[in-house]
């Protein structure tokens, strides 16, 4: 999701065990007591059961990828606001009565916020701060602007924060939103970088806050969505898991100073190359892929697209595995194929996941993209790393050195 405050990142290059950091190339071995905390996502609907195995060492969480509930949308033109087709879940649990509450996993934004109970009705699950003994407000107002006209307001406060693994984030900041546009949302769980908090006073989000009480070792992450219209996900705070891409991690400096972003250099639509040059933004809280109108109405072609009475972009429910869409960073290409990019049934056929963006404002790739990307973000260096996914329910979980 894109605020108008900014996301996060992570680099490096991983052959087999080996991670190429910024200046350098450096073996990746599994530490002896290693600190990563694992979440998993699930693409089911909010309330389903969810494997929770944590592996030695690893804190791990499942989230669900509920491709059928609307995602808040940080997208810079108003029409953005209905292409809300797959969002990422989770339960968290707040204050010392462990308030279970759902919430939206965000890389486009950097805070944590709640519906306050009294305010109204909410996606699912709201904050009472009165029934926790721990909760205390800090005197601060929070205020988030989204690009596609949605706003939240409240205050921002602290308590303790429990993940599904048992896991607890002591006094740990984030706010209470007793006013929006859209109250019909989740809370958000935004985990970009610092530089993107809706606060007067930076602090310590959540991967800073996992550092600062020793449950990872440094501000990093990594995200994985299985394919295929599974239900299933992973975040690891801390480390990576290598049996989920395959060839290398490749690092990518981060293109923005507020944003995420990497430099998408072209787009190769089975044979025609596309120059683009412009930064990218890998966006959990978006659904879609976004592109200057050419590229749109080239790729609308190739996929037989009409647009129907409902302005939706419909395609054939069966598009070919055997043509490619190929996405060119410069040292790292990530394949995807015309059936990628079908998002869900429609009148008449498939709703497309790809739609028009001002170049002035860059790409978005969201979640059309990111399910055939893994990718790793590194607060530390300010680096994205990203390669091809693979579609595996294997494990090897290493920490970030």
């Amino acid at each position: 999701m894109v605020s108008i405050i900014p996301l996060l990142t992570l680099a490096f290059s991983v052959l087999g065990l080996a991670i190429r950091q910024p200046d350098s190339q450096a073996d990746l071995a599994p530490r002896s007591t290693p600190k990563v905390l694992q979440l998993d996502f699930d693409k089911s609907k909010p309330g389903e059961k969810r494997d929770d195995a944590p592996k030695p060492k690893v804190l791990q969480l499942d989230f669900n990828v509920d491709r059928s509930k609307p995602s808040r949308k940080r997208d810079a033109t108003a029409d953005l606001d209905d292409n809300r087709d797959v969002s990422y879940y989770m339960d968290m649990y707040f204050g010392s009565n462990k308030q279970k509450i759902l919430v939206e996993i965000d890389t486009g934004s950097a805070d944590l916020w709640v519906h306050d109970e009294f305010y109204g009705p909410s996606f699912e699950g709201m904050f009472n701060q009165s029934e926790s003994d721990t909760f205390k407000y800090i005197n601060e107002k929070f205020e988030i602007h989204y690009f596609d006209g949605d706003a939240s307001y409240g205050e921002f406060g602290t308590d303790d924060v429990a993940l599904e693994d048992g896991t607890v984030v002591k006094d740990f900041q984030f706010a209470v939103v007793n006013k929006a546009k859209n109250k019909h949302t989740a809370a958000i769980f935004g985990i970009a970088r610092k530089v993107q908090e809706n606060a007067k006073h930076q602090y310590d989000n959540f991967p800073y806050a996992l550092v600062k009480q020793g449950i990872i070792d440094k501000p990093a992450y990594s995200i994985y969505m299985s394919q295929d219209g599974g239900d299933k996900g992973l975040v690891l705070f801390g480390g990576i898991d290598k049996k989920k891409y395959k060839g290398s991690l490749v690092p990518f400096p981060i293109s923005d100073d507020y944003y995420s972003d990497i430099t998408l250099q072209s787009l190769d639509v089975n044979g025609k190359e596309f120059s683009i040059n412009k930064s990218a933004m890998l966006d959990t809280g978006t659904s879609w892929n976004f592109f200057p109108d050419h590229i749109v109405d080239y790729i609308s072609e190739k996929l037989g697209a009409k647009i129907n009475d409902d302005g939706e972009r419909s395609i054939d429910c069966n598009q070919p595995t055997d043509k490619y869409i190929t996405f060119n960073f410069g040292t790292q290409e990530i394949q995807l194929t015309y059936a990628d990019f079908v998002v869900r049934p429609i009148k008449n056929g498939c709703l497309a996941g790809i739609d028009y963006w001002n170049p002035d404002n860059g790409i978005v790739l969201g979640d059309v993209f990111l399910r055939r990307t893994y990718t790793v973000y590194d607060f530390e260096y300010d680096t994205i790393y990203i390669a091809q996914s693979v579609d595996t329910e294997e494990s090897d979980i290493i920490q970030i050195p």
